[in-house]
């Protein structure tokens, strides 16, 4: 009888047992798809695994975070094969010079053993030709006529331009001239004893305005013709170097052959209007600039000018053509004489060429200053 009590409680027990279990299995299978659980990590891929495929048109799979340090990972293998030798040739680089315009920097610069040397005679045949061929930095005159290599050159030029003379009045003219030169070069290499003696000698004759006699009824200036003969003795000689400029037009930018020495002025003057010709005679020092130009200071007398006159005249080239044949000049002169009576003051430009510039139409843009 008590077998039977002991039974219905376990019979019961298990029923119950089961319909709990059934309950449970049927919650989980009703419930939302977005609590389901994620799945466990993935294996890490080995480092020599191929690489999973682009074009897969698989889901992608979910980005798992693995902290977990790989040791095992081979060593890369190094390349051995060599590059392509190149076929194209490079550039020479350049090459850089250091710098030595730097403070500290003393740049040291070798001098010439031996000095240059004047040459023996100052003024060589070459230096006034132009037909000979010899290059020289002094002015290039064509010469007259020239038979030997130690003869004396002669030269003969045209002058033209404007000019103001003052008198006890003011008059503007033009001035028309001939000039001639003549360098003694030859005779003094013929004669080196007596080279001294052997002076340079100029002269021209003018057309233009000149001073009337002190006496004269209507004092001041007239047109005129004039005559002046220069002798000059270049006794002391030097170069100097100290404004020169390569290819430059200026003459005081070139070499200058300074000269200095005595020099004697004869001639006369002549006025148109009258029939008496007046003698003049100065004697003074001059100092010459590549010969053609000069400054110089003498003492004299003019016939029909009062008491004995002081002169300085100054003729200065500021323009020259490549071939030295076409030169513009500043001309000015100042006579003064111990009484009251007036000075001369004369002032001009002119230019100077050769005859055969005058028919040589190729030569016509020479006369142009600064135009070079």
């Amino acid at each position: 009888m008590k077998i039977k009590k002991l039974s219905v409680p376990l019979s019961m027990t298990a029923a119950l047992a089961g319909l709990i279990a059934c309950g449970v299995s049927c919650a989980k299978k009703n419930e939302s798809p977005t609590k389901s659980t994620l799945p466990p990590p993935a294996e890490p891929l080995p480092t020599n695994a191929p690489a999973a495929p682009t074009n897969s048109a698989a889901a992608p799979a979910p980005v798992v975070v693995d902290n977990t340090t790989v040791t095992n990972v081979p060593p890369a293998t190094e390349i051995t094969n060599p590059p392509p030798a190149e076929t194209t040739l490079k550039a020479p680089e350049p090459v850089t010079t250091p710098e030595t315009n730097v403070p500290g920097h003393n740049t040291v610069v070798e001098m010439p053993t031996n000095p240059p040397a004047a040459p023996t005679n100052f003024y060589a045949p070459s230096f006034v030709s132009a037909q000979g061929g010899a290059k020289s930095s002094g002015p290039v005159l064509t010469p007259i006529g020239q038979t030997s290599e130690g003869c004396t050159n002669f030269f003969f030029r045209f002058r033209a331009g404007y000019e103001h003379v003052y008198h006890g009045d003011n008059n503007d003219s033009y001035w028309l001239s001939a000039k001639f030169y003549a360098f003694g070069d030859g005779l003094r290499q013929q004669a080196p004893g007596n080279a001294w003696l052997i002076p340079d000698a100029d002269a021209e004759v003018s057309s233009g305005y000149v001073a009337k006699p002190d006496g004269d009824r209507h004092p001041g200036a007239g047109q005129g013709l004039q005559f002046r003969a220069a002798f000059t003795w270049p006794w002391i000689h030097w170069t100097e170097l100290m404004f020169t400029r390569t290819n430059s037009i200026c003459p005081f930018c070139r070499p200058l052959a300074l000269g200095l020495g005595p020099t004697v002025n004869l001639g006369f003057d002549h006025l148109y209007d009258e029939t008496d010709y007046r003698f003049a005679r100065y004697a003074g020092v001059r100092l010459t600039f590549n010969r053609t130009g000069y400054v110089e200071y003498t003492v004299g007398e003019t016939e029909g000018l009062d008491s004995t006159r002081q002169q300085v005249v100054a003729e200065i080239p500021f323009y020259e053509s490549r071939d030295g044949e076409v030169r513009y000049y500043l001309r000015g002169l100042w006579n003064h004489g111990l009484s009251s009576k007036p000075d001369i003051l004369e002032g001009g430009l002119f230019v100077e060429m050769p005859f055969s510039t005058l028919v040589q139409p190729d030569k016509w843009g020479d006369l142009v200053p600064f135009a070079q």
